[in-house]
C-alpha cells in the first residue's frame, strides 16, 4: 500500500533525457568534404572502433578482462575526460536531429551533383571521426586488467558502442559498409 512505488518500472536514462532541441547549421560548419582523405578518415575511425571491440572480445575470452555487464549495472559517473562528454553531447544525441534535418533540406540543381543530405551526413561524419580520433588518441579504453579499473573501462566502453552505433548509422544512410579491419 504504502510501499507500491517500489513496483513502479525505472526510466531508463535515455527516457529521463528529453530529445536535444538542437539546430544544427549543417552549411556553416566549417568542415569541407571535398578533399579526398575525410573519407578514408571516417573508414579508419570506424576500424579503430572493430579493432577495439575484437581486442576485448578475444581478451575477455582469455580471462583477461571480465563479461561485458548490463548496461544498467554501468557506473556512467566515472566518464569525466571532456572528450567523452564531446562525443555524447555533439555526436550520439544530435544523431537522429541530424538525420531528420536531412530529411528536410531542399535539394537544388545548380550543377552540384552531391545532394545537400548527403553532404549533411558526410560533415557530420567527418567531425564525429575528429572528435572520436582526439578522444581516442588521448585515453586508454581498454586498460590494466585490474578491478578497481573495469567499472570506467565498461563505461567507456558503452559509449564507444554508442559511437559505433552512430558510425555504422550514418554510413547506412549513405548505402555504405564500415570498414571493419585497418
Amino acid at each position: 500500500e504504502g510501499w507500491a512505488w517500489l513496483s513502479l518500472p525505472v526510466p531508463t536514462l535515455t527516457e529521463l533525457i528529453p530529445p536535444p532541441q538542437i539546430l544544427l547549421d549543417l552549411e556553416e560548419a566549417g568542415i569541407s568534404t571535398k578533399g579526398t582523405k575525410s573519407g578514408t578518415f571516417v573508414m579508419y575511425n570506424c576500424a579503430r572502433l572493430a579493432t577495439l571491440f575484437e581486442t576485448y572480445r578475444r581478451e575477455a575470452e582469455q580471462g583477461v578482462y571480465p563479461a561485458f555487464p548490463l548496461p544498467l549495472e554501468l557506473n556512467y559517473s566515472s566518464l569525466k575526460e571532456e572528450g567523452e562528454w564531446l562525443l555524447l553531447f555533439n555526436s550520439i544525441l544530435p544523431f537522429q536531429e541530424v538525420l531528420s534535418q536531412v530529411i528536410q533540406l531542399p535539394i537544388s540543381s545548380s550543377g552540384v551533383r552531391i545532394s545537400p543530405s548527403t553532404e549533411a551526413v558526410c560533415k557530420f561524419l567527418i567531425q564525429l571521426s575528429m572528435d572520436f580520433s582526439s578522444y581516442y588518441n588521448r585515453v586508454h579504453i581498454l586498460g590494466e586488467p585490474r578491478p578497481h579499473l573495469f567499472s570506467q573501462m565498461f563505461a567507456r566502453l558503452q559509449l564507444m558502442r554508442a559511437v559505433r552505433e552512430v558510425f555504422h548509422s550514418a554510413l547506412m544512410t549513405l548505402h555504405l559498409p564500415p570498414l571493419n579491419q585497418i
